[in-house]
């Protein structure tokens, strides 16, 4: 009977596995470039931190938005949104969700800048917009789910120079159909 138990745990693990995109979208002190496919957006970010690297390596995974809106307008920021050891604060345009993210790590300042992909579908407007408690303490691991029914639309952190790290917190909306 444990055998029984034992492989339904690790079918389950493997499923949930296959479903988040268990693999890292970076090394240590490696650029991340990361894009959903046509017409998802960020569903899901792990990221865990190494004191040797004073480092974050990302896990990213997609969905597709609620209510069947699907999001194709796209457009990069152009310019990394951040300074090193600075406060990131940034939110797509107006009824945009973040599909993207593309960052670059400075051995010099140990911190990293970053880029975003913002979506949209002409149909949909962005309501109901809240921002998460802080995901991570410093040095700690951050698993964040976007909750069904809402999409990511903004990223906010801040750096420690003692502890060479940042802390996130993440900005969620519902995506409405604006002609119903």
């Amino acid at each position: 009977m444990p055998s029984k138990v034992v492989l339904l745990a690790a079918l389950l693990a493997v499923g949930l596995s296959a479903v988040w995109g268990v693999d890292y979208v970076n090394n240590w002190d490696g650029p991340v470039d990361f894009e959903c496919p046509d017409a998802e957006s960020i569903g899901y970010l792990y990221s865990i931190h190494s004191n040797t690297a004073e480092d974050r390596r990302w896990k990213i995974a997609c969905r597709k938005p609620p209510s069947g809106a699907e999001v194709r307008k796209c457009e990069w920021t152009p310019n990394y949104v951040n300074q090193n050891d600075r406060t990131l604060l940034y939110m797509c345009p107006a009824n945009y969700v973040i599909s993207g993210v593309k960052s670059v790590h400075s051995n010099r300042d140990e911190d990293r800048r970053y880029k975003f992909k913002c979506c949209k579908d002409s149909n949909y407007v962005t309501t109901s917009c809240t921002r998460s408690d802080w995901l991570n303490n410093w040095d700690g691991a951050l698993d964040f789910t976007v909750a069904n029914g809402r999409v990511l639309t903004g990223w906010f952190s801040v750096h420690d120079n003692s502890k060479e790290d940042r802390r996130h917190k993440f900005i969620t909306c519902q995506l409405k159909d604006q002609n119903s």
